[in-house]
């Protein structure tokens, strides 16, 4: 199960560790059996007590609620699947890696561990922090007898006195063969998964998930474990949030998940509120107002508001945030034109890439200027009929006189998509509803890139708006995100901002005075082709 070796330096930071761990847990050599019994017990019920007792080497404040919160919780269900999403530098890894397995070590309650982090060097030297302590902690050992056996953490694998396994993983990494004897593990934790490069490849997150979810749940114990993942959300995408599942404002938590979110400031328990607010720090044992005045600073406002209040808005290199405007749009009938556009995958899997459509109407201003408004948006991982069922949904909230050009690109105009229309339009006859017309984008396409990159100037002289009724909803979400993540090299979705550029090809058609000739697409009859 080991990866590769530890490096000698971190081996001998190692040993420097321990021989600290080793000074700040001396034993009171005048001490009475009763005192020792005394704390014992407190440690039990008050984990405050047992952080700031066994482990004064982090301990140089009292533990915030949400730490003593959330360690309560965990004891009191063997069964928790929990995630900390607190901010940076709010001791997730220390609390949850360390002393809360700790504690469940001295309650009986822990048979074995697997650690997963983002490469298996981190999940290791995490483990080495655990040895040293069941090695070298003093008092520890002074108060629940010798801990240690075999193995090595610089190996990623090793067993206490009580036959209890602690075993490293990488990100993704499936565990194997992690029974010690009769016990399973039945304390699982993911520390700190998500990074700045994983996040922009969704396929390789979900990949993650998947063993989370799969291969390392299977590992532990059926009749009783606990899961535990702690990140800072970075991404409205990452893992952490995939794991928890609110990855959009109208997407629900995970049915079950036990969730502590924390903000570096809050107006009161979870809830957040900036310093400007008058928000006071969430961890106010340890930190000041002007300290985490002074860091934010340093940080800027975008990786601020990242690693300490979870908020995921992605800043575009082209097409950046100040440039996605929203405002209150006129009624439907002022526009010129309304255009819809839909940018399917090849293939009709809800797992396959983003099903996207986006309307967009032409709007002359009261001065003449020509704007481009985003009324409507469909960004979703799901099947084609999902897809012509919001089309068609769309059509129907139309006022009397109002109607769509809807296109689509013509390399996607394939027998399933023929088969889904003509699906689709046989439901709504049934139903005597206006069947979907759909006409086939018939141009011969320059470089994608090429053409997405061609809209920022009209970003770049506000002659974009969406509309402030959509501002929260989750398909206008990902599709602007998918927006301002186009830079040169991308490697993320951009079904979206395809979509945006093929109606605006055709919105464009319609400005007055511009000097063109028509441009037909090929027309799809009721039948679907």
């Amino acid at each position: 199960m080991a990866g590769k070796a530890i490096s000698k330096e971190d081996y001998r930071n190692w040993q420097l560790w321990c021989d600290t761990v080793q000074r700040s847990t001396t034993v009171k050599v005048s001490e009475t059996k009763d005192e020792q019994d005394k704390r014992k017990k407190k440690s039990l019920s008050d984990y405050n007590f047992f952080t700031k007792t066994y482990f004064k080497v982090y301990a140089d404040s009292d533990c915030g609620y949400f730490q003593i919160e959330f360690a309560e919780a965990v004891l009191a269900d063997p069964n928790i699947f929990a995630a900390a999403e607190w901010p940076r530098e709010h001791a997730k890894t220390v609390h949850i890696c360390l002393i809360i397995p700790m504690w469940l070590k001295i309650h009986g309650q822990l048979d074995g561990m697997i650690l997963m982090s983002r490469t298996w060097d981190m999940a290791a030297n995490a483990l080495g922090d655990i040895q040293a302590h069941l090695q070298y902690n003093e008092l520890f050992i002074h108060d629940w007898g010798e801990q240690f056996n075999l193995g090595d953490w610089t190996d990623g694998d090793f067993t206490d006195r009580a036959g209890i396994r602690y075993l490293a993983l990488g990100r993704g990494q499936a565990p194997q063969g992690a029974r010690k004897g009769e016990k399973r593990p039945n304390y699982g934790v993911c520390s700190d998964l998500d990074d700045y490069e994983i996040v922009n490849n969704e396929k390789r997150v979900d990949q993650v998930v998947n063993v989370i979810l799969g291969a390392l749940l299977n590992a532990l114990a059926i009749k009783a474990s606990r899961l535990i993942v702690e990140n800072n959300r970075i991404h409205p995408r990452g893992i952490l949030a995939k794991i928890v599942g609110d990855i959009t404002p109208q997407t629900p938590k995970r049915e079950g998940l036990y969730h502590s979110k924390v903000f570096a400031t809050e107006s009161r328990k979870h809830k957040k509120a900036y310093i400007s607010e008058g928000g006071t720090p969430a961890w106010k044992e340890r930190y000041t107002i002007e300290q985490l005045e002074r860091r934010f600073k340093k940080l800027g406002p975008t990786i601020t508001a990242a690693e300490f209040y979870h908020e995921h808005n992605i800043q575009g290199k082209i097409f950046k945030n100040e440039l996605i405007r929203f405002r209150k749009i006129p009624p439907l009938k002022k526009y010129v034109v309304i255009i819809g556009y839909f940018d399917p995958s090849f293939e009709n899997k809800p797992t396959s890439d983003f099903k996207a459509w986006r309307v967009w109407g032409g709007y002359i201003t009261p001065n003449g200027t020509w704007e481009r408004h985003c009324l409507k948006s469909f960004v979703r991982r799901t099947e084609l009929l999902a897809a012509f069922q919001g089309m068609s949904a769309f059509e129907d909230t139309l006022p009397a006189g109002v109607a769509v050009i809807w296109y689509v690109e013509r390399q996607f105009f394939n027998r399933p998509i023929q088969d889904a229309v003509f699906l689709h339009n046989q439901n709504r006859i049934r139903h005597g509803r206006r069947q979907l017309v759909i006409t086939v984008d018939d141009r011969t396409k320059e470089n994608k890139y090429t053409r997405i990159v061609r809209m920022e100037p009209a970003y770049t002289n506000n002659e974009v708006i969406y509309s402030i009724d959509e501002y929260n909803d989750a398909d206008m979400i990902e599709g602007n995100n998918q927006l301002k993540g186009i830079e040169p090299g991308y490697n993320g979705p951009d079904d979206s901002p395809d979509a945006d550029e093929g109606a605006w090809y055709y919105l464009d058609q319609h400005i007055p005075g511009r000097d063109f000739e028509p441009v037909i697409g090929k027309f799809i009859n009721n039948k679907g082709w």
